[in-house]
């Protein structure tokens, strides 16, 4: 029997940018590393309490980015006028809600394996 693929473990991916450390010396590129932790999931079997709770986790941080983008937006430009406050923006509301996902799905996750105890 065939194995279904779990996509999430996709998400490791940009793990793969932590390889411009080397040409470049950036150190900043060793951040993408954390993207690691999603590797994992290539052994989990998608079960439908699985993409339950990765749906549940991935639609909180999406309206969390939601909310977040706008007051954002206001602290950038009301902090610095002159410069476009959309890549700060962005890249803030973004890493909050990905950061945001990574928690509350671990979260949902030892609640799961508990509830199996």
């Amino acid at each position: 029997m065939k194995r279904p693929f779990n996509y999430t473990c996709l998400l490791a991916l940009p793990a793969l940018a932590a390889l411009l450390y080397w040409p470049t010396g950036d150190a900043n590129f060793l951040g993408f590393l954390g993207f690691l932790v999603f590797l994992r999931y290539f052994l989990v079997t998608p079960d439908e309490l699985f993409l339950l709770t990765l749906r549940r986790a991935a639609t909180t941080a999406f309206l969390m980015e939601c909310v977040l983008i706008g007051p954002a937006l206001l602290f950038f430009y009301l902090r610095s006028p002159d410069v476009n406050p959309m890549p700060q923006a962005l890249g803030l509301s973004f890493a909050a809600a990905l950061i945001f996902f990574c928690l509350y799905h671990t979260v949902l996750e030892w609640k799961e394996m508990r509830g199996m105890e």
